[in-house]
């Protein structure tokens, strides 16, 4: 869930507030977002996710990294729930990244409008990026928006994969991550 407050700073005081918080905020174009607290599952899935990536990808050429450590773009900064960036993206003090080539969000009930119609538009204009993919938490179903290898477009509307037996395939990584791992020991409406 994403709760705006009434407060707004630049990026550079937003950077400075937020070493001496406790929860978790995103910043959009000057306003403050405040995280709320996640479930059982939602966490559970945010590793399940992060462990089938730590199990297909070189770890000596890609750092795969959840929730804490944030992307930003030019008119944001957000903390999804798992990010891929190449492991010598920056140094091991910085608290964010601009060369995320995968992102990966899980649904909160409350968070249905930020994860698939903000974040796309945000997401999607970083040029590293490769994929984002937003998990439902609720059943076993992904979307996936997917940069084209040719014409380095993203689809408009994202690419629904519903059911275990799925897998979400990455074509410029060259690797699929099945759904099936993805909601393991998750147990969802559709089961």
């Amino acid at each position: 869930m994403n709760a705006r407050l009434d407060l707004t700073l630049d990026k550079a005081t937003f950077d400075h507030w937020l070493l001496d918080q406790e929860r978790k905020y995103e910043w959009k174009e000057g306003r403050v977002v405040q995280m709320t607290d996640v479930t059982r599952g939602h966490a559970s899935i945010v590793m399940n996710i992060a462990l089938s990536l730590a199990a297909r990808l070189d770890r000596e050429k890609w750092r795969i990294v959840a929730s804490d450590f944030g992307v930003e773009g030019q008119g944001f900064v957000r903390f999804p729930d798992v990010l891929v960036e190449p492991a010598d993206a920056g140094d091991m003090s910085s608290r964010r990244t601009d060369k995320a080539v995968l992102l990966f969000e899980v649904l909160s009930p409350t968070s249905v409008d930020t994860d698939m119609l903000e974040k796309p538009q945000e997401y999607l204009s970083l040029a590293p990026l490769e994929a984002y993919v937003v998990a439902s938490q609720d059943a076993a179903i992904c979307w996936l928006w997917q940069r084209d290898a040719t014409t380095r477009s993203f689809t408009e509307r994202p690419l629904r994969i519903d059911g275990r037996d799925r897998s979400i395939e990455f074509t410029g990584r060259g690797i699929a991550l099945p759904l099936a791992e993805i909601y393991r020991g998750i147990t969802t409406t559709d089961d």
